[in-house]
């Protein structure tokens, strides 16, 4: 799709909405010193060896992730859908224009842009609001690829409780969270051609509108991935306890982390 690119895959964030340390709570996860149970919410930067890095989402985090990753500059953001710990950091969009003199591409997929828009209307609307907003270009797309950075992107809608998810593979690599299953027919054209897949896994248990981590590791072994990275965590998942419970191949993200990708 894309030729052989080496890029290198940042996990921005591998958290839930709620995040970890979860407010309130005094489970032995949230209370851990360990770093990399503090998980902020889901979110992912893929960086070229041109140095060139597109985001995938801007949740409530994301001021934070941005300071942590050195991130002076940003030109292309991906959003998966709208809801609020995947796109409620889109404000601090605002500082990067501050540096670069030239707006961010804000990709949204069709089904959310009208949502888009009235969640952040004083960016795109003559409001009243006086203060410096975001300056962004709305880049519309549809269940067509499209290019960004001279990639091919294949975006991919998927089942998200009342709405929908979209999921990104771009060459041999597929990041996808927020849904339930991938369909049948996306499988078969994924088989054999994924190298790296991040996905959701929330936890161990059911939920009604998020792949859990046993489903999301059946999806590894349908679509035939060679390194599965499972996001998107609870505070129900101690990964010194449980990766002992994944096979090979497949590992828990952590903020921070990552892995070099050929797309």
């Amino acid at each position: 799709m894309s030729g052989n690119q080496p890029a290198t895959v940042t996990i921005l964030g591998s958290g839930t909405s709620t995040g970890v340390p979860v407010i309130g709570c005094s489970c032995v996860v949230c209370r851990s010193p360990d770093s990399r149970l503090k998980r902020t919410r889901a979110a992912l930067m893929l960086t070229l060896a041109s140095g060139e890095r597109l985001v995938i989402d801007t949740g409530p985090d994301f001021r934070q992730q941005m300071l942590r990753e050195s991130v002076a500059q940003l030109e292309h953001v991906l959003y998966t859908h709208v809801h609020a710990d995947h796109c409620h950091g889109f404000d601090d969009l605002r500082a990067f224009y501050f540096h670069q003199r030239r707006p961010v591409t804000c990709y949204v997929g069709r089904p959310h842009l009208e949502d888009f828009r009235t969640r952040f209307a004083y960016a795109f609307q003559e409001t009243g609001y006086s203060g410096t907003k975001p300056q962004v270009v709305l880049q519309e797309f549809g269940e067509a690829p499209f290019t960004v950075l001279g990639l091919t992107v294949e975006p991919i809608f998927l089942e998200h409780g009342h709405t929908q998810t979209a999921a990104f593979r771009i060459g041999r690599f597929v990041y996808a969270t927020d849904f339930k299953r991938i369909p049948p027919e996306v499988v078969e054209r994924w088989r054999g051609q994924v190298d790296t897949m991040v996905a959701s896994g929330i936890h161990f248990g059911a939920h009604p509108t998020h792949s859990n981590i046993p489903e999301t590791l059946a999806l590894f072994k349908k679509i035939q991935v060679n390194r599965g990275i499972i996001t998107h965590l609870t505070h129900e998942v101690d990964p010194a306890r449980d990766t002992a419970r994944l096979p090979d191949g497949v590992v828990f993200a952590h903020d921070g982390m990552q892995v070099d990708v050929l797309l």
